[in-house]
């Protein structure tokens, strides 16, 4: 098997699925505490909401070729088109839309 860039996004993204179910099951609670997101991480499908409503959550539009999203109780800015995180703005309790 040959790796290629997208070969290492997808064993990054498993890899980090472990050590988030790792990390949650040693504190014994169920996503109760926020995970660290690094900036420059490529944002797993599974675990992201995508804000349809910037407004519902105190946001102006993202700007070109951004979108936000909801991600481990996190409101982050991911790029459109790769996937990566851009910044980290805040946590959030909940989904608003």
């Amino acid at each position: 098997m040959s790796w290629n860039p997208s070969s290492y996004a997808l064993a990054l993204i498993a890899a980090l699925g472990v050590a988030v179910v790792a990390s949650n099951a040693l504190r014994g609670e169920e996503g109760t505490t926020a995970v660290s997101i690094p900036i420059g991480e490529v944002a797993d499908p599974a675990r992201l909401h995508i804000v349809s409503r910037p407004g519902r959550y105190g946001l102006r539009p993202a700007p070109t070729g951004s979108k936000y999203a909801v991600m481990n109780g996190r409101l982050v800015r991911i790029d459109a088109e790769s996937g990566k995180v851009q910044s980290v703005i805040r946590q959030v309790d909940s989904i608003l839309d």
